[in-house]
């Protein structure tokens, strides 16, 4: 009889132990999944795939003209940017409050950020990117090149541009930046 109480004993302890290591590596599991990736490897991330957006959008506006270019935005712009998500197994975003893609919306939480870079700009301070909720936020500052399809109509918008612009987004907000204006952001969040 002691035998069996003993092995009963033996058999409540090992199966107490097994479930407080698997609620352990649970837990463990749960902790990896929401810690944030380091904001450096995120910042590393962003520039690369403005880099790589702008690189291409440069060579295509020497190859086809601006008017070229839109239609290559329009096409080209997020399958580019999702092949920097496979690469790095998070998800990125390009978000504004003057979208041209209605996907490019920016919400309430991103409108905040976008306010607070207009306001760093205007008070001439360091633009550095951010993370909030585990999101990393960078900031899309607006330079000549942009202007061309996203400056004044009329000034810095070609009408053939303006027309293609129209073409492809009847309902678009993106145009009346100057350079060194905030665009909008770029997201970076984890899968």
């Amino acid at each position: 009889m002691k035998k069996v109480v003993f092995a009963f004993a033996a058999s409540l302890l090992f199966l107490s132990c097994s479930k407080k290591e698997e609620i352990k590596n649970s837990v463990a599991e749960k902790e990896a999944e929401v810690k944030p990736l380091p904001i450096d490897s995120l910042k590393k991330y962003a520039d690369e795939t403005k880099k790589l957006l702008v690189t291409n959008l440069t060579q295509k506006i020497a190859d086809s003209g601006t008017v070229g270019a839109m239609a290559f935005c329009n096409i080209e712009a997020l399958p580019l940017t999702k092949k920097m998500e496979e690469k790095y197994g998070v998800k990125i975003k390009r978000v504004t409050d003057k979208n041209r893609n209605p996907e490019n919306e920016a919400n309430e939480t991103e409108r905040k950020y976008i306010e607070m870079y207009r306001q760093q700009i205007l008070k001439k301070e360091e633009l550095k990117a951010t993370m909030h909720d585990g999101i990393f936020y960078a900031p899309l500052v607006t330079n000549a090149m942009c202007l061309q399809c996203h400056g004044e109509t009329g000034k810095d918008i070609k009408p053939e541009v303006m027309a293609k612009i129209s073409e492809l987004y009847p309902n678009d907000k993106a145009t009346g930046y100057k350079e060194n204006e905030i665009r909008g952001l770029l997201r970076i969040a984890k899968e």
